[in-house]
């Protein structure tokens, strides 16, 4: 799959590199010329300098061969510019991050697919709809706060949620436990195989993850 990344924030950057690992080919756009310069070395991908909603860059970053064009800058303007002229330079397919849900009829009246925290959290809670191949569902707050989900393995006593040694500011969301959805409480007991989805700041995702997985004693 080839696809084209606008925006090398952190989250540009780590879905590139998610990608990239996973053996597709990979263009990034980043309109800040040191960034760029830094993606570059740091992450194996082809990184274009540039504004992703320049006609002039998207068609040096191949966008009339690419399969998934994804807008992921901090601003809905941006994301949605690039999504329409990105589609209409031949991107088989677009999808672009939703910072501001009001500007989602916007989005919607030009067919524009996107995604945004309040989506994945409402279809956890009302549907019931489990990701489970995905660990990070999302980033938010300009990238630095994370939404993760996590599966107990077997071998884990059970917990209660009060007796998690969670970092600071880490706020359990939802557990996912036979099936059934529910928002965890200081009592709420943990077990083997529930899948919880915890929002925490990026740097701390290894450290939920070791203490929900019972990692850390």
């Amino acid at each position: 799959m080839r696809a084209l990344i606008v925006g090398g924030g952190k989250v540009g950057s780590y879905l590139a590199g998610q990608l990239s690992g996973l053996g597709h080919r990979v263009t990034l756009t980043e309109v800040d010329s040191r960034r760029a310069r830094d993606l570059a070395e740091n992450i194996e991908v082809l990184v274009i300098e540039g504004d992703g909603t320049s006609i002039d860059v998207l068609r040096a970053a191949d966008v009339e061969r690419t399969d998934w064009l994804v807008a992921v800058t901090g601003q809905d303007e941006t994301n949605l510019v690039a999504c329409e002229i990105g589609s209409t330079l031949g991107a088989a397919h677009t999808l672009a991050r939703l910072n501001d849900p009001r500007n989602r009829p916007t989005f919607s009246a030009l067919g524009i697919q996107v995604v945004a925290v309040t989506d994945l959290i409402g279809e956890v809670i009302e549907h019931e709809v489990v990701t489970s191949q995905l660990e990070r569902l999302t980033l938010l707050g300009g990238g630095s706060i994370s939404l993760i989900e996590v599966e107990i393995p077997a071998g884990v006593a059970d917990r209660a949620v009060r007796d998690l040694r969670l970092p600071k500011g880490t706020v359990l969301v939802t557990r996912i436990s036979d099936g059934e959805v529910s928002i965890p409480r200081a009592d709420t007991i943990l077990a083997s195989g529930d899948r919880v989805v915890a929002v925490t700041t990026l740097d701390l995702e290894s450290d939920v993850r070791d203490v929900l997985r019972g990692d850390h004693r």
